[in-house]
């Protein structure tokens, strides 16, 4: 059989064929002059069966399924990959002619995931989860709800030590650049703000944010010079001083819009199966912490909306890092950055300017 490059959504895969060198027409979805893999002459020079095999081995077909295994999460392979993965760019029929390829080339997988439903009984294993989910046998929902109404210092939740792995990738170092600046907005008078003022504020005057708690002294800087004016929500007529900022050293942050990962192929682990079974069960508890890490906040928010955020900018300090960076709400190409340790950037000239008008949009 002879698929192609755009018959996947997998940056892993993608990469694989197009390594092979060998362009020519797909027969499944009939696109011309495009990397290919042909399973016949292929299957030697390249990862593609290995890595499309260890991804179904992890299904079971429903007559080895446990009693239990909740029904409605019984389906057909071409469903299961579909819902489960972002693997494919192509429809359920494409996708059963790949699987059915894969599995007549394979010396270990059974065909029967090919005629009979299937699932994945460690997902509804509560010990399984207790060793390989970053939220146990919790929910993200049931976290924050944990966190704000019951048990906010002492929370056991979270399993640590896979969550500081998992967060690995997200890791960016920034290097010390004296060009490279960021900046810092506060409403002020006309007359403005001197360098000395455009700092975080100390301690005892640290009021809640996105990443710190009260009492918790931080740097928030922006990429942008505008941004960071939207930032502060600055009204019409308002006076803002804007302060440059430049690290003295290099810093390390663990990057809050980003701790998802592009391909279950593209994770380490000492066993092929866990793996790809933790990816699958932690890629969706990470999306949806990474989906509300980003979630716009206005002046009416309460303070304790900003608890998620706060736990896992704590958690950051707790590893070591200077600090985090996020998108910004008001431009998806801008970051936020939020340094726990002030002292790490010196603050240069500042400019005090005027907001003549806003812009609203409505929706």
């Amino acid at each position: 059989m002879i698929f192609c490059i755009d018959c996947f959504n997998d940056v892993e895969i993608r990469g694989a064929i197009e390594a092979i060198g060998e362009k020519g027409q797909c027969s499944l979805c009939q696109k011309e002059d495009v990397f290919i893999y042909n399973s016949d002459s292929h299957k030697d020079l390249s990862t593609i069966q290995t890595m499309l095999e260890s991804i179904l081995r992890i299904y079971l077909p429903e007559s080895e399924l446990p009693d239990e295994y909740p029904v409605a999460h019984k389906k057909s392979i071409s469903e299961r990959l579909t819902e489960d993965w972002d693997i494919f760019a192509i429809d359920s029929a494409k996708i059963d002619k790949i699987v059915k390829d894969i599995v007549e080339n394979s010396l270990s997988l059974s065909d029967r995931i090919l005629s009979e439903k299937v699932g994945i009984p460690e997902l509804y294993n509560e010990d399984y989860l207790l060793q390989h989910s970053i939220l146990k046998n919790y929910t993200w929902d049931k976290f924050k709800t944990s966190l704000r109404n019951f048990n906010r210092f002492h929370n056991d939740h979270f399993n640590l030590e896979l969550l500081r792995n998992l967060l690995k990738d997200a890791e960016v170092c920034i290097a010390f650049d004296k060009k490279r600046k960021f900046y810092r907005a506060r409403v002020s008078k006309s007359c403005g703000y001197k360098p000395k003022k455009m700092g975080a504020p100390p301690n005892d005057l640290a009021s809640p944010g996105r990443v710190n708690s009260k009492g918790q002294s931080c740097l928030y800087l922006c990429t942008d010079k505008m941004t960071t004016v939207k930032e502060i929500r600055a009204s019409a007529f308002d006076y803002v001083t804007i302060a440059p900022f430049k690290l003295t050293r290099d810093v390390t942050v663990l990057d809050l819009s980003s701790i998802t990962h592009n391909s279950p192929f593209s994770l380490d682990s000492n066993d092929e199966k866990d793996r790809y079974i933790e990816y699958l069960i932690n890629e969706k508890i990470l999306h949806a912490i990474e989906k509300d890490l980003a979630k716009p906040m206005s002046r009416l928010d309460s303070e304790l909306d900003y608890l998620p955020t706060q736990y896992f900018s704590d958690f950051a300090k707790a590893c070591g890092y200077d600090g985090v960076q996020y998108c910004s709400t008001f431009n998806k190409e801008v970051y936020n950055i939020a340094l726990f340790d002030p002292e790490v950037c010196s603050c240069g000239k500042c400019k005090t300017i005027r907001v003549e008008s806003i812009d609203y949009t409505l929706s």
